[in-house]
């Protein structure tokens, strides 16, 4: 049955869309004797190395939609993983490209990995995620296209996927099917040779299943290398494979074409029961549920792979249909020949601000609730100190307002962020890996958005609060209190995206306000000769204990004159007096503090950009160990 009766295939005139994507040469990958081996850890014992491939190899060819099967815990995403470049540690063995040994660095822009999760951007229509992507990935060297040929280039690819009359829908809106073509689409764009999908099928229905599987053998006859993985196909699935690479407890069980798959089991034995599904049968033989014949059986009685991997006679034949060309034999069209280069590390920064500020027009509402919250705790702070920073007899009360102006900037400077990386990671990992961009200009697009409107939230709660209080007038006072006030949000800020892209969110929640609470207590709830000595480095680390010092010095220090005094005797109507009494030096040095703020600030944003760059680059291992099984 031909995929046009069946009614899963692409439409007729896909075929022309070929013609328009970036020639690619047409890559093989060629595997030998790969190992894994992953830390499993247990309750009851220690943890230790465990082995999850034991030295498979194949060959994987370009015109084909190849399946590795296998039941749960087989190692299938593993091996997926690693070969798409995404584990590479505790890896031995050799991967080969077209008889080469694989080149990450080169490979990373050869080949793209479309993951099982289908994570899009919500609020971005079809048309302009793929338009930010192809600007991105397309946009560099001399040879970049012009947007006539990318935005014909993304109708064409529309086309193909049969996403035309969706391209004006935002992501979030569209069905399961939608969406893992689009995933697909936005990594067609520059034509990689090599495509590795996770699961592609999974969450749809069957006649969805069908046109994507039907799409993705489209796709292969174009001359890529197509490899999926794929738990348990229906039996109109499984005739659609090029080829099986089958694999059962870290081992491979069978490679070769599908129609040679039932002749080979019967020559072992193992018949296939009438009008039973192939990839049932085999799945239940993988789990060893047919006794000492089974292949599994086989392998864990003998000790070795040989014993059981059959090389069907046809597994090296290629699946092209004959009206279909190889990719590379088509004409050279608009765009550069070479896929396209990255974009410049200015042009991402721009493209990516843009985006974030074109996603942020479509839901402000998180942006308004926190400028919100700082007018309305402004109005709150302003009318229960009324009057409080020119009245001798309420320094005390002055004291606690700037001490929770600056408690009150530090948390909302570092909880509104502290979620950020935690709800953009998966993202991040899937555009990063298949080099849609570098980090460094995705976290500068992040803070000039943050930081700007940070400074705007903590400014807003300021000019209220500060002149409804009857704070000084004075430029001298206003400005270094408003850049202290400004610095510690900034710092604060700093923390949250490092604690949450360190941590786990249930973790980073509490750990930021404990942090918070640590750093605030030096300099108001205890001062520097009653912190005992094991504490005081603490004491002197403390950004929070540093700009609250200085900002209570700048309104109250330099000489300030008289309090006025609306009682017969106020204990503080001299403000060195009331300096002197909260340990706070006459001779405060608000630069250094100001530099201390600054300096904290910088070194976590320089933390964050390790972590996020260590987390990108450790994910893998990190996602694998999650997914293992404790114990045994």
């Amino acid at each position: 049955m031909t995929a046009a009766a069946e009614g899963a295939g692409p439409p007729p005139q896909c075929k022309a869309f070929l013609s328009y994507l970036p020639k690619r040469q047409s890559l093989d990958i060629t595997f030998r004797d790969v190992c894994y081996k992953a830390l499993a850890l247990s309750l009851n014992k220690k943890p230790e190395m465990k082995k999850i491939l034991f030295g498979v190899s194949g060959e994987f060819h370009s015109g084909q939609l190849t399946a590795i099967l296998g039941p749960s815990g087989a190692g299938k995403s593993t091996l997926l993983n690693i070969l798409a470049g995404y584990v590479t540690r505790n890896v031995t063995g050799s991967i080969e490209v077209n008889g080469e040994p694989r080149d990450l660095n080169k490979f990373g822009r050869q080949a793209c990995y479309i993951m099982q999760e289908n994570e899009l951007r919500p609020l971005l229509t079809a048309r302009e995620a793929m338009t930010y992507a192809a600007k991105l990935k397309l946009g560099g060297g001399s040879h970049a296209p012009s947007a006539k040929a990318i935005s014909f280039q993304i109708s064409e690819i529309f086309e193909t996927l049969g996403l035309s009359e969706h391209q004006n829908t935002r992501a979030g809106l569209l069905s399961g099917g939608q969406r893992r073509r689009l995933s697909i689409a936005l990594e067609l764009l520059n034509n990689p040779p090599i495509m590795f999908l996770d699961e592609p099928t999974t969450g749809l229905d069957s006649a969805s299943c069908a046109q994507c599987i039907e799409l993705l053998r489209y796709l292969a006859r174009g001359g890529r290398t197509i490899i999926i993985t794929i738990h348990q196909p229906s039996a109109r699935i499984f005739e659609r494979f090029d080829s099986l690479y089958v694999v059962a407890a870290g081992m491979c069980i069978y490679k070769g074409s599908p129609q040679a798959l039932l002749p080979f089991l019967a020559s072992r034995g193992l018949e296939c029961p009438a009008y039973h599904n192939p990839a049932d049968f085999l799945l239940e033989i993988a789990c060893g549920e047919h006794g000492s014949h089974g292949l599994a059986e086989a392998i864990k009685r003998h000790g070795s792979v040989d014993v059981a991997i059959a090389e069907s006679s046809n597994s090296a034949e290629r699946a092209l249909d004959e009206n279909i060309q190889i990719i590379s034999n088509l004409p050279k069209n608009s765009i550069e020949d070479k896929g396209g280069q990255q974009s410049s590390h200015f042009m991402q920064f721009l493209l990516l601000y843009i985006r974030n500020l074109h996603i942020l027009s479509r839901d402000f509402k998180p942006m308004a609730v926190r400028l919100l919250c700082h007018l309305g705790i402004a109005w709150l702070f302003g009318y229960l100190y009324r009057g409080v920073g020119n009245d001798a007899n309420r320094v005390l009360a002055n004291w606690v307002y700037i001490y929770g102006t600056c408690l009150f900037v530090m948390y909302t400077g570092k909880m509104a962020v502290t979620l950020q990386f935690p709800l953009e990671i998966k993202n991040l990992t899937r555009e990063h890996f298949n080099k849609w961009y570098s980090l460094g200009p995705y976290l500068g697009s992040i803070l000039c958005i943050e930081i700007p409107f940070q400074i705007v939230c903590a400014l807003s709660y300021l000019s209220i609060s500060y002149w409804m209080t009857g704070q000084p007038m004075e430029a001298s006072r206003l400005i270094p209190f408003f850049f202290l006030c400004v610095l510690t949000s900034f710092t604060a800020q700093a923390f949250g995206f490092f604690i949450g892209a360190t941590l786990p969110v249930t973790i980073a929640v509490f750990i930021g306000p404990s942090i918070g609470v640590l750093l605030s207590i030096f300099g108001f709830c205890i001062i520097w000769r009653d912190t005992p000595w094991m504490f005081r480095w603490l004491y002197n680390v403390s950004y929070f204990r540093a700009a609250f010092v200085s900002a209570v010095f700048s309104l109250y220090g330099n000489n300030r004159g008289t309090l006025p005094c609306k009682e017969n005797y106020c204990h503080f109507s001299y403000s060195r007096k009331f300096l002197a009494e909260m340990d706070v030096p006459a001779d405060t040095n608000v630069v250094g503090n100001s530099l201390l703020v600054v300096g904290t600030g910088l070194i976590m944003y320089c933390a964050t950009y390790a972590a996020l760059w260590i987390k990108l680059h450790l994910s893998a291992c990190q996602n694998l160990l999650r997914s293992y099984p404790l114990g045994e």
